[in-house]
């Protein structure tokens, strides 16, 4: 039977799209239809009487839909129930996956286990295992995720518990996880598999074959649903990887968020169980929270979090504060200088603010989290696994309501949702709300880069105040090349407000890569809410905020469109440029000349980089522009060299010119380059030599008769 994609939470539909759920007979109403154009919001609500039965003979008229207060028309009503096993099936185990086409009601569990300790894990993996033991339903497909400093897949979904038990050993630490799946090839198998799924669903072959029907059909089926969890996965790698880099100590909140969006094109009843410690929710990341529940909310995802802890002994009020002493003691180690501050969220974290969230109970984010998106907390005990399966049992059997919101505007503000029921005696479980986002903007996935991106297609571009940016370009990578943009905003050029004894900033900013025909290809952004104490505010209005990030294009030409926005004062900033990026040559190459500002250490514990600014652990803070030295300043530079592994000798050359006329040159042989073929450089050079004025440094690279040249300038002032 024909199958289309499920509405998700609030999709503005097209015309070719005017239909939505499952197009099974509903066993109490008749699935609703929408018109195109329409606006219309689905949610999926559990109700459960005393014992915790799920109820099935609720009717419509018995539902009240709240959306901000005011109530909203049902437009569709019904109760989706899956399919149960026969009873002599009930103590089978699903370990084989039934053929696509026979699954009628999806239903697809998302076991995520993040960053556990030695008894998190074997308590993790006890009640997994439990759950895939017991939960035999033919129509629940599992994945599995790990969370360490990224998001990883162990396990696409299937119905092949099998598979899926063999992830969740190596997730928790019985079994090495590249046994699963190697770690050095996850991405190129992730994108050889979706490229063969898809190559198998549009194949003329396959698609003839499948209206012959019989095994000829099942192999189309098969085909669509590969390539749609193939592509599910990609792009979940890819939202991840540009999501995970914007902030570096979030990594939970994005890995949720990259889920539950990528979760959005699969149809079905869909969960997370979350198998986590404890979720630290901090005001500064307050937006970000509740934008992964409106996510998933939009997906229709329930998370059910499983506190691993179980009958813990240490108090959540013991763990915060121990977490908020390490914020306290890096507030510490801020050491600042005029004019080359750069401002982190740990540095500015005072006491003051530490201590005011010592009272952040994790357990508590937890359930705030299952309750916002109607899943449900499960804490507290040594045994979760019969919980887990009435969280599974859940998906199979629920009310699907549909109202319309009325929206008059996508302004990015968050709708809270409530549902009420007329009978008593009945709990109902649904979602707390989602953020009112504008429909096929690919550039806003929270509210708070809606302003940006509005500002990015204003004309004529606003300029408040003033900003630096400049990218710098690097070797090649496969049919890309690297480069990184760094973004530097004086502080003094935003409102700090004044709060007792804090001081406050708060500024975000948004980049967008378009290719030649105006397409984005590239957009990354972050929100940086900052509170320092009132006695650091000269140096916070002396220092700079840096916004950095690697990515990669193929040859080209491209425009570069950089916004910057004040959220206290409300005012923003826009630059745009042009981006020409060319083949990188071969067999060697240079990558940009960045003059360095100073190296900083990667704080420990913090995500790993492509950005070939990260060099083993330091990190190069290049200046931005055109810098300034004085007479006796150690010029600093950095650049990489390409160049072939067991070829002839690699040299460098440094040429300093002034008003075209040399005044220095230097040599230096390169080290061998490493397996990659890049040979990363750091040189000193003292200027006591060069009289003021405005200096060309040129460098070249060479081996053999192979070279490539780049150039860059500084000025030397007494």
């Amino acid at each position: 039977m024909r199958r289309t994609r499920r509405l998700i939470l609030l999709v503005t539909l097209s015309a070719a799209a005017s239909t939505s759920g499952s197009q099974e007979p509903a066993p109490a109403a008749q699935a609703p239809v929408f018109h195109a154009g329409t606006q219309a919001v689905v949610l999926d609500v559990v109700a459960r009487d005393k014992k915790g039965r799920t109820v099935t003979d609720l009717r419509a008229e018995e539902f009240t839909v709240l959306e901000d207060g005011a109530a909203k028309a049902i437009t569709g009503f019904r109760f989706v129930a899956g399919p149960k096993l026969p009873p002599a099936m009930a103590g089978l185990q699903a370990t084989n996956a039934p053929a696509p086409e026979a699954i009628k009601h999806p239903i697809l569990v998302s076991l995520v286990f993040d960053a556990l300790g030695n008894e998190g894990r074997a308590f993790a993996r006890r009640s997994a295992l439990e759950l895939l033991a017991k939960e035999t339903n033919p129509d629940t497909l599992f994945a599995v995720f790990s969370i360490s400093q990224t998001l990883r897949m162990l396990q696409q979904f299937t119905t092949d518990r099998d598979k899926v038990k063999a992830a969740v050993e190596a997730a928790c630490g019985k079994l090495d996880p590249r046994a699963v799946l190697p770690d050095a090839r996850q991405s190129a198998a992730t994108i050889e598999r979706a490229s063969r799924a898809n190559d198998a669903l549009t194949n003329p072959a396959n698609q003839a074959s499948g209206k012959a029907g019989g095994g000829a059909g099942a192999s189309a089926g098969q085909a669509a649903v590969e390539a749609a969890f193939a592509n599910v996965e990609l792009e979940m790698q890819r939202v991840q990887e540009s999501s995970a880099n914007q902030q570096q100590g979030n990594t939970s909140l994005f890995s949720l968020f990259a889920l539950a969006r990528q979760q959005q094109s699969l149809a079905g009843r869909k969960a997370i169980v979350y198998f986590s410690e404890g979720l630290v929710v901090p005001s500064q990341l307050e937006s970000l929270y509740r934008s992964v529940v409106s996510e998933a909310n939009r997906a229709n995802v329930s998370v059910y979090s499983v506190d691993v802890r179980g009958l813990f002994a240490a108090s959540d009020y013991d763990n915060a504060r121990n977490a908020l002493k390490e914020a306290t003691d890096a507030s510490r180690q801020q050491v600042t200088s005029r004019g080359g501050l750069v401002i982190r969220e740990s540095h500015v974290m005072a006491e003051e603010t530490a201590e005011s969230a010592i009272n952040m109970n994790v357990q508590g984010q937890l359930a705030s989290l299952a309750e916002g998106t109607g899943g449900r907390l499960l804490a507290n005990s040594n045994d979760v696994g019969s919980g887990l399966l009435r969280a599974v049992d859940d998906l199979s059997g629920y009310y699907e309501i549909v109202y319309d919101p009325q929206l008059t505007s996508f302004d990015g503000s968050f709708r809270k949702v409530e549902v009420r029921l007329a009978r008593k005696d009945v709990v109902v479980q649904t979602r707390a709300g989602y953020f009112a986002l504008p429909p096929g903007e690919t550039t806003v996935d929270f509210p708070w880069q809606l302003p940006l991106a509005t500002a990015l297609k204003a004309s004529p571009l606003p300029r408040d105040f003033d900003f630096r940016s400049a990218v710098w370009h690097f070797g090649a990578e496969g049919d890309d090349v690297r480069h990184t943009l760094v973004a530097e905003v004086p502080l003094q050029n935003l409102q700090l407000e004044a709060d007792g004894r804090k001081v406050r900033v708060h500024f975000a900013v948004m980049a967008v890569v378009r290719n030649s025909a105006g397409q984005v290809v590239e957009h990354f952004s972050q929100d940086s809410p900052f509170e320092a104490p009132s006695e650091k505010a000269d140096a916070l209005r002396l220092g700079n905020a840096l916004f950095t990030r690697s990515f990669r294009v193929p040859p080209g030409r491209y425009s570069l469109e950089l916004a910057v926005r004040d959220e206290a004062a409300k005012k923003v900033s826009v630059r745009r440029s042009v981006l020409m990026v060319s083949a990188a040559p071969a067999p060697v190459a240079l990558s940009s000349l960045a003059l360095v500002r100073r190296t900083e250490p990667v704080p420990a514990g913090a995500l790993s980089s492509p950005d070939p600014l990260r060099v083993g652990e330091n990190r190069i803070v290049p200046w931005v522009g055109e810098p300034t030295f004085k007479t006796g300043d150690t010029i600093r530079i950095y650049l990489v060299a390409f160049a072939r592994s067991g070829g002839p000798e690699t040299g460098l050359s440094l040429e300093f010119s002034r008003e075209g006329e040399v005044v220095g040159r230097s040599t230096a042989a390169l080290p061998a380059p490493d397996g990659e073929g890049r040979i990363p450089y750091v040189a000193g050079i003292p200027s006591q030599n060069l009289a003021p004025g405005r200096y060309e440094l040129t460098a070249v690279v060479r081996q053999g008769d192979a070279a490539a040249r780049e150039r860059a300038f500084f000025v030397v002032a007494n």
